[in-house]
C-alpha cells in the first residue's frame, strides 16, 4: 500500500522531493485544505502518512501530531514568497485583504504588525480580515493592505509600497522563518518508514543543483534564477528553526489565536543519521 505523503503547491519544496522511496504516493494540495484533510483523517490519510504543514497547522493540533526531525523550510531574507502590500496613503491599517488558504501566513501578518507595527495597526486594536481571491490590485480596492503568498519562483512586482514578512519576522526574532515542516501523527511513532523518509530528506549541494533543474523546466526561469531561488531557503530543522517555531506559538497563544501553546513533540528516531 502506498505511503501518503501530503504536499503544498509550493516551488522551494523540490529539493526535498527528489529521492523518495518508490513506496510514497505525493498528494498536493493547498496548505489549508491539506491541513483539514490531514486533520480529519480523510483518505488518503485516514490511517497513515504524513504531511507538510505550516506552524499554526501544527499548533492547532500539537498534541496529536509529531514533526520529523531534521527536515524543514526556513528563510531569513526578503524572497518575496510573503509580502504585505500597503495602500498609498495608508497611516492605519483595519482591514487586510487575504487568500483563506494560507492561514499561518495571515497569523504572521497579524503578528507582525501588532508586534512591529503598532503605530501601524489598528487603533481600535482590532485588524479585519477580508478574504478575497489573490489579486494585489482588487485587494487593495477593498482594504488597507493586501497580503500575498507567492509559492513559485515568479516575481509579481506592483508599484506598492510593501512589507517582506520573512525579513520582518528576522528582524523581530533575530531568527529564520520557518514556512512548514513533515508531521505525522502521534500513533506512528513506530512506524519503521519514517526513518527512511528522513534520510530521502536530506538535502546537499547536488540536491539543491538538480531542484534547480527541474524549477527551471516547471517555471518560464533560466536555470540560474532557480538557483538564486533556492538558495534563500534552508533545509535542516537545527536549533533556530525550533526556536522560531516556539516563538511563533507563543506570539499566536498571545494574541489569541490558539488557546493554549503545545508542546514541540519530534518523533524519537536514534537510528536515523543526522542532517545538521
Amino acid at each position: 500500500m502506498p505511503f501518503p505523503l501530503g504536499v503544498p503547491e509550493a516551488a522551494y519544496l523540490q529539493p526535498l522531493l527528489l529521492q523518495l522511496p518508490t513506496e510514497v504516493q505525493l498528494y498536493p494540495d493547498a496548505p489549508a485544505q491539506l491541513a483539514r484533510k490531514f486533520r480529519d483523517r480523510i483518505p488518503p490519510f485516514d490511517e497513515a502518512g504524513c504531511a507538510f504543514l505550516s506552524p499554526l497547522d501544527y499548533a492547532r493540533q500539537g498534541g496529536n501530531y509529531r514533526m520529523l526531525p531534521g527536515s524543514a523550510v526556513s528563510s531569513s531574507s526578503a524572497n518575496g514568497t510573503i509580502r504585505l502590500y500597503i495602500k498609498s496613503g495608508t497611516s492605519n491599517i483595519s482591514t487586510v485583504a487575504v487568500d483563506v488558504r494560507y492561514t499561518t501566513e495571515i497569523i504572521l501578518a497579524r503578528i507582525i504588525l501588532l508586534e512591529k507595527f503598532p503605530n501601524l495597526a489598528s487603533r481600535e486594536g482590532s485588524i479585519q480580515f477580508i478574504p478575497m481571491m489573490a489579486d494585489p490590485d482588487a485587494m487593495l480596492a477593498k482594504a488597507d493592505a493586501a497580503l500575498s503568498v507567492n509559492p513559485t519562483p515568479l516575481s509579481h512586482n506592483y508599484d506598492v509600497f510593501a512589507l517582506d514578512l520573512v525579513e520582518e519576522w528576522s528582524d523581530l526574532t533575530e531568527l529564520p522563518y520557518v514556512h512548514g515542516f513533515w508531521v505525522g501523527r502521534d500513533e506512528s511513532e513506530d512506524d519503521p518508514f519514517l526513518a527512511r523518509l528522513r534520510s530521502a530528506f536530506y538535502v546537499d549541494e547536488t540536491r539543491r543543483e538538480n531542484a534547480a533543474t527541474r524549477i527551471a523546466q516547471l517555471y518560464p526561469i533560466s536555470h540560474t534564477d532557480a538557483q538564486k531561488y533556492l538558495a534563500a531557503f534552508s533545509y535542516s530543522f537545527g536549533k533556530e528553526q525550533e526556536e522560531s517555531l516556539s516563538e511563533f506559538i507563543h506570539y499566536a497563544f498571545y494574541h489569541g489565536v490558539i488557546p493554549d501553546a503545545p508542546e514541540i513533540n519530534f518523533f524519537e528516531d536514534p537510528s536515523a543519521p543526522s542532517l545538521n
